[in-house]
């Protein structure tokens, strides 16, 4: 992969979010952001090479490392019969070879095309691999799938004690640089930014102007508003 800029996030501070259910203040859910934030304004291809190709390559060393071992183990059978040859090179090699084709195994990953797999090393963002197939990259750097898929989340938000909103919303991930960051609880978040969005209607229906203030919010963590619907009603009890 590309080098990656130097982050200027510090992990002293971890950031909380608040969660409120069904529009209750009462009843929150504190969660914490995961530890290892992007260090790029946005997302970025990622390094990888054709899995199957590598995947040859790595059963070449298999069975060049089986050899060497086999060859050296029946040297050392027939050694003491041998009046000519060249003298053993030992099982070294072999195993040098078997352990860099387990290396090699370790950057494998298979994917769907509904996926994303973004890769990481402590604090920095590497990038991303959209797309189906098998893959293979630096099996040293950390590496986590993401859904590409659409989901939906219905939120209900309370207005003076007895009038609400709710909201059904399909979304979707589209930035994994910045979903990265609420891995863990990506659902929680899109639910808190949805809360926040009814809130900032003060109670109006207008589809309109919810949708524009849920796709900026959304954006913020890296997701697009797929569709968005709006009901009024009475508080669900």
């Amino acid at each position: 992969m590309a080098s990656c800029a130097k982050s200027s996030w510090r992990p002293s501070v971890n950031p909380q979010f608040l969660l409120v259910k069904n529009g209750r203040p009462s009843d929150v859910v504190y969660m914490q952001a995961t530890a290892v934030p992007p260090n790029a304004t946005g997302e970025r291809p990622g390094f990888f090479l054709n899995g199957p190709l590598v995947a040859v390559v790595g059963i070449i060393l298999v069975l060049g490392a089986l050899a060497l071992i086999l060859s050296q183990a029946l040297g050392r059978l027939a050694n003491a019969e041998a009046t000519t040859g060249s003298p053993p090179i030992g099982l070294l090699p072999g195993f040098g070879l078997l352990l860099i084709a387990l290396v090699i195994l370790r950057g494998f990953r298979l994917m769907r095309r509904d996926q994303a797999l973004v890769l990481y090393s402590g604090q920095k963002y590497l990038g991303t691999i959209r797309g189906g197939g098998l893959f293979w990259t630096n099996p040293f750097v950390s590496r986590r799938k993401l859904s590409l898929q659409s989901h939906q989340s219905t939120v209900q938000h309370a207005f003076d004690g007895s009038r609400s909103l709710t909201a059904n919303v399909t979304w979707q991930v589209t930035d994994t640089a910045k979903a990265l960051q609420l891995f863990d609880h990506y659902d929680q978040a899109v639910r808190q930014r949805i809360n926040e969005a009814l809130a900032e209607t003060s109670g109006s229906d207008n589809p309109d102007r919810f949708k524009n203030s849920l796709e900026q919010r959304l954006g913020e963590i890296g997701a697009s508003v797929r569709q968005a619907e709006l009901r009024g009603g009475r508080v669900a009890l």
